[in-house]
């Protein structure tokens, strides 16, 4: 009982140090978290990037964001013992224990959060620490995750369009934003697909209206400079003769490209994913961010054709590996 207790009130005070600067930074949208003064840094060549998952997602009550610091080894995981191993499970880290020890970064080197699409990056600063076990028997692991207390405004859970992103460094990251997907187009609208992209997708010759139907769906963002990042799913759909969609023969593809700066035709970038978006300066973009289960990718725009750093901040769970395929088929499963 006493656990509990002492959980919840330190829940509390978490709450409210992450409700209050949220409630201040409302009064000023429109003012720059930096000086003007200040030159700009720009975004890193090589970013130590910071991945965020919902409490809710890890089983904890509330609205809001964690940060993933670290996988705690086996070997000094204390807080999931024996049995305990074999569960998906959070517990809160006392404050009389060292989690550079438990392989947390250096705590003197701040981390820099990009909330909202095209704004700066605010300081942050961890307040309360968890021990989260989660993933599947085959593969589960525990992670020492962090409550931020942030100096500017982050959306709520919701979609993954809103999920906050930091940088771990010593300055901050000035004139550095984060753009998130700021178009959406599908074939629903009666439209073709872009001839630019059409040419990177594998043909299907044999899949002919009305017996076979070809659904895609593209979210992308550009720049002023004529870069771009397009995030293509298609899908093909073979009926068969029969009614239920689920029944339907389907072929799912998806890539994501990204058309540099004075180039006519995209790339595909390497190890893709589902486009989480992308930080640039006012020298153009910079880096490329995609997430597929459990890992964020870290692509370097300037280098299409490197695979990009996998930062992994979580294991999938059963349920989530076996509905984590991406499809456009109607079908309801």
């Amino acid at each position: 009982m006493r656990l509990a207790v002492r959980l919840t009130a330190q829940a509390w005070v978490s709450s409210l140090a992450l409700l209050m600067p949220l409630v201040a930074s409302a009064q000023f949208d429109d003012v720059d978290t930096f000086p003007a003064s200040e030159p700009e840094r720009g975004c890193p060549k090589r970013p130590d990037v910071v991945p965020f998952t919902a409490r809710n997602l890890v089983g904890l009550p509330g609205s809001g964001w964690l940060a993933h610091q670290a996988i705690i080894p086996e070997s000094k995981d204390r807080f999931f013992v024996e049995s305990e191993r074999d569960r998906s499970g959070v517990k809160l880290v006392p404050e009389d224990v060292d989690v550079r020890k438990l392989g947390a970064p250096d705590p003197s080197v701040p981390l820099w959060v990009f909330g909202k699409a095209d704004s700066a990056a605010c300081r942050a600063v961890p307040v309360v620490w968890w021990a989260v076990r989660m993933g599947t028997d085959a593969d589960r692991k525990t992670y020492l995750m962090s409550e931020l207390q942030v100096d500017c405004d982050v959306l709520p859970p919701g979609r993954l369009s809103g999920t906050p992103v930091a940088l771990r460094q010593k300055d901050a990251p000035t004139g550095c934003k984060l753009r998130r997907a700021d178009d959406n187009s599908t074939s629903d609208e009666g439209r073709g697909l872009p001839l630019e992209l059409s040419d990177v997708l594998p043909e299907r010759t044999s899949c002919e209206a009305p017996e076979c139907q070809r659904k895609w769906e593209i979210f992308s963002s550009r720049w002023d400079d004529g870069s771009a990042v397009f995030d293509i799913a298609v899908s093909w759909m073979k009926r068969g003769g029969k009614k239920d969609p689920c029944e339907w023969a389907t072929e799912d593809h998806t890539a994501l490209l990204l058309r540099p700066a004075g180039a006519l035709a995209p790339l595909p970038l390497r190890s893709g994913g589902a486009f989480f978006g992308a930080l640039y300066d006012s020298t153009g973009l910079r880096t490329v961010f995609s997430r597929t289960l459990g890992v964020l990718n870290v692509h370097d725009a300037a280098k299409p054709k490197v695979a990009p750093k996998a930062v992994r901040y979580g294991s999938p769970t059963e349920e989530e590996l076996a509905h984590g395929k991406r499809t456009l088929s109607p079908c309801k499963k």
